[in-house]
C-alpha cells in the first residue's frame, strides 16, 4: 500500500512530487543511482529470488526488455527481489509512482508488474505525456499482472502518478483499461481508484465512471487508499509550497496524532498486528527553477527518519554501487526500527537534532542555489551526509 503526491506553485515555479512506498515488513528497499540499466540488467537484474516473479512476470520482462534503449539514468528506490522500482525520477526530471489498487478484471500471471512498468518508462522516456503512452502501450501490448507480494502474496492492478518540471498525470487502469487526466495544483493517489467521469481521456469513447466500472469494493475498503487519499488531498490544499509541508503530508498519522498509529488509515504506515504493511521508503523530488533535487529517507517510517539530499549527477559511491547502497540502507533501517520501539525517546531526545539537522540540510543545498551547478550541489550532498552518516 502507498500514497503518492504532485504539488505545483506555478507562480513561483517550483513543484513537488512525493511518494511514500509501504511494503511488507523485513523487505529491504534500497534507493541508488542507476547509470547503466542495460548492463545491470544482464548481470543483476534482482538481489533475491522469489520464483513466482522469475517464471513469470520476470520472464515478460525479459522477452520485451530489448525493444527499447533503456538510456536514461534514475535515482530509483527500489525492493531487493525485483529489476523493477517503487518511484523514481530519471535524468530530465520525469518522476513516477504507481500505486496497488483493486479491480472487478482478471489480473495475468505472467503480466508485468507496474514497478517493472515505471522503471521501463523512467529509462526510456524524457516527459510526462511520453511516460503515460508508453505505459499504456506496454498495458495494451503485454499485460499486466504478476504478484507484488515479497513473503505473502499480493497481487493487483496499477495507479501511477507521472510528473515532469511542467506538467503531472495522474493514470489509473483495469487490465488493459485505463484512464488519465492533467493534474492542473495537485494531486495525490493511493490505494483506490480516483478517476470517476473527471478523465481528459480513456481507452473508451463512452462517458462513464471509471472508478465505479472498475473497483473493487471489498479489497478497497481494507486498503484504506479512500481514507489516505482523502487525508493528503485535503492536507495538500492547505499547504503545499514548502518542502517541509511535503514532509509534513507523508509523515502524516491518522487524525494528526503524533505517536504511530496502527492501521491503514495513516500516509506514513506502521504495521500491527493485523496490519502486514509498513512505510519501507519515503521520496520527494522539488523541481526549483531549471534544477530538481531529490529528498529521501533511504528507510522506514518518514515520521522517525531524516530526509537526506541527492542529484543524479552525485558520484559518492554509497549511491552508485548497488551493493554498498544496499548495505548503507540496512543500517538506516535498523535505526528507523530502533527509534519506534523507543518512540517517546525519539520524541524527546532525537527529534530535535532530526529536525535542525533537516533545517541546515535546506540551508546548504538551497542558499544561492540560482547560480549553483550540479557540481556545487554534489559537494553540498557530501558535506549534508557526512552529517547524518548511519
Amino acid at each position: 500500500m502507498c500514497d503518492t503526491i504532485v504539488s505545483f506553485d506555478r507562480v513561483n515555479k517550483r513543484s513537488f512530487f512525493g511518494k511514500n512506498s509501504d511494503r511488507e515488513p523485513g523487505e529491504l528497499q534500497f534507493v541508488y543511482i542507476s547509470s547503466n540499466p542495460r548492463e545491470e540488467f544482464a548481470s543483476q537484474p534482482y538481489f533475491e529470488e522469489k520464483k513466482e516473479y522469475i517464471e513469470h512476470s520476470f520472464k515478460t520482462l525479459t522477452n520485451i526488455f530489448d525493444r527499447f534503449d533503456n538510456g536514461y539514468k534514475a535515482i530509483l528506490s527500489r525492493p531487493v527481489w525485483m529489476w523493477g522500482a517503487e518511484m523514481g525520477v530519471n535524468e530530465y526530471g520525469l518522476s513516477i509512482g504507481n500505486e496497488a489498487v483493486f479491480s472487478k478484471e482478471k489480473l495475468q500471471r505472467d503480466g508485468l508488474l507496474g514497478m517493472d512498468m515505471l522503471r521501463l518508462a523512467l529509462h526510456n522516456n524524457k516527459s510526462a505525456e511520453e511516460a503515460v503512452d508508453f505505459i499504456i502501450n506496454l498495458i495494451a501490448e503485454v499485460g499486466q499482472g504478476g504478484d507484488g507480494g515479497y513473503k505473502s502474496s499480493l497481487k493487483y492492478h496499477n495507479s501511477f502518478l507521472i510528473k515532469d518540471f511542467d506538467n503531472a498525470y495522474v493514470l489509473e487502469t483495469s487490465g488493459k483499461h485505463w484512464a488519465y487526466k492533467k493534474v492542473d495544483k495537485c494531486a495525490s493517489i493511493s490505494n483506490a481508484y480516483s478517476i470517476r467521469d473527471d478523465f481528459d481521456k480513456s481507452d473508451s469513447d463512452a462517458s462513464y465512471n471509471f472508478k465505479q466500472q472498475y473497483q473493487d469494493k471489498l479489497f478497497s475498503f481494507f486498503s484504506k487508499g479512500d481514507t489516505r487519499q482523502r487525508a493528503s488531498s485535503s492536507n495538500l490544499l492547505k499547504s503545499s509550497s514548502s518542502l517541509k509541508d511535503i514532509k509534513d503530508i507523508l509523515r502524516f498519522h491518522h487524525k494528526g496524532s503524533i505517536p504511530p498509529v496502527k492501521g491503514m488509515k495513516s500516509n506514513c504506515l506502521h504495521t500491527g498486528s493485523l496490519i502486514k504493511s509498513e512505510t519501507t521508503s519515503s521520496m520527494i523530488v522539488d523541481y526549483i527553477g531549471d534544477k530538481f533535487i531529490v529528498w529521501f529517507t533511504d528507510g522506514p517510517h518518514p515520521c522517525v527518519s531524516i530526509y537526506k539530499p541527492m542529484v543524479i549527477s552525485y558520484e559518492g559511491e554509497d549511491f552508485n554501487n548497488i551493493e554498498k547502497s544496499m548495505e548503507y540502507s540496512k543500517k538506516v533501517n535498523a535505526k528507523a526500527k530502533e527509534m519506534v520501539d523507543k518512540y517517546e525517546n525519539f520524541i524527546s531526545n532525537i527529534k530535535p537534532t532530526r529536525d535542525e539537522l533537516e533545517d541546515k540540510f535546506e540551508e546548504i543545498i538551497y542558499s544561492n542555489i540560482g547560480s549553483k551547478s550540479y557540481v556545487d550541489i554534489t559537494q553540498d550532498i557530501d558535506e549534508c551526509l557526512l552529517k547524518c552518516k548511519p
